[in-house]
């Protein structure tokens, strides 16, 4: 995968992951708000899921050089919350939520991937699984559990490739004799 795409692909599969089961038949059915953008001024409805990416950095800090190919690691957190008026039973359900949201994307991933041609994303690793705190949601008078899921993946960014194709395209454009 090149730069060009690379970035892009990664966060696009892992959003559609979720998406794909945010449907009547899905197993995030329940689900009222997907959040895909890092801030959110709309507000949400519950049950939620907060997609959020963390910084792209070198999987391996030793082989960053530019010259070649790069492994990255790329971070996902899914904040979940689900309103209950007993707040443990709140916290259980942002538990399930999180779980679930972390299901859809192991279930969904090569089948996504796919349609982009190429594997983007080698390997998932598991980070952390924690309850995050609470979330205040317009119209409930108490805060609500928020439970995160965090997952990195691992993807690729060749240089080369990437350099190969902005020539082509350069020669491409300089070809063109405007026609």
């Amino acid at each position: 995968m090149n730069i060009i795409t690379g970035f892009e692909a990664v966060s696009q599969i892992i959003k559609e992951c979720i998406t794909s089961e945010n449907t009547p038949e899905g197993m995030l059915n329940d689900v009222l708000s997907v959040i895909t953008v890092a801030n959110n001024e709309e507000g949400i409805d519950e049950p939620a899921i907060w997609i959020r990416q963390h910084p792209t950095i070198p999987y391996d800090n030793a082989k960053t050089r530019l010259s070649r190919d790069i492994d990255l690691i790329t971070t996902f957190e899914f904040v979940c919350i689900e309103y209950d008026p007993d707040p443990e039973i709140a916290e259980l359900k942002g538990q399930n939520l999180a779980s679930r949201a972390c299901l859809a994307v192991m279930k969904n991933l090569q089948h996504i991937q796919k349609e982009y041609g190429v594997r983007v994303i080698n390997n998932i690793y598991f980070v952390a699984f924690y309850p995050v705190g609470e979330i205040e949601i317009r119209g409930k008078r108490e805060k609500v559990p928020a439970t995160s899921i965090v997952i990195s993946v691992k993807h690729n960014i060749d240089w080369l490739n990437c350099c190969k194709r902005k020539n082509n395209e350069n020669n491409n454009d300089d070809n063109d004799d405007g026609d």
